[in-house]
C-alpha cells in the first residue's frame, strides 16, 4: 500500500467513524446540501438543519411552510438522499 493510499484510508476513517469530527462534517453537509437542494426561497426561511442518526430536524420560520414540508415528508428525504453521496436520512421532522 502506498503513503498516498495509506492517508486516504486514515481520512476515510476519521469522517466516516462516529467522532465528534465526523458529526461536525456531516452537520456542515446536511446543511449545505438542504440549501443546495431546496434554494434560496426556502432557505430564507430555514433557520437551522441538524442531523443526528439518520434524523434530519429542519427549523422553519414559515408555518405554510412547514405544512408543506410535513405532508411530503418521504419526497424531502427522497430529494436529500439523492443530493447526499450516501443515502443517510432516515426520517425528517420539520420544527
Amino acid at each position: 500500500m502506498s503513503d498516498h493510499e495509506n492517508l486516504k484510508n486514515i481520512i476515510s476513517n476519521i469522517f466516516s467513524s462516529s467522532g465528534k469530527l465526523s458529526r461536525g462534517y456531516n452537520q456542515y453537509t446536511m446543511e449545505q446540501v438542504w440549501r443546495e437542494t431546496f434554494g434560496t426561497m426556502i432557505s430564507s426561511y430555514t433557520t437551522s438543519v441538524k442531523f443526528y442518526k439518520g434524523t434530519l430536524t429542519v427549523f422553519i420560520t414559515s408555518s405554510p411552510l412547514k405544512q408543506e414540508l410535513s405532508s411530503t415528508k418521504e419526497v424531502v428525504i427522497a430529494k436529500m438522499n439523492k443530493n447526499l453521496e450516501y443515502k443517510k436520512v432516515t426520517d425528517l421532522v420539520i420544527r
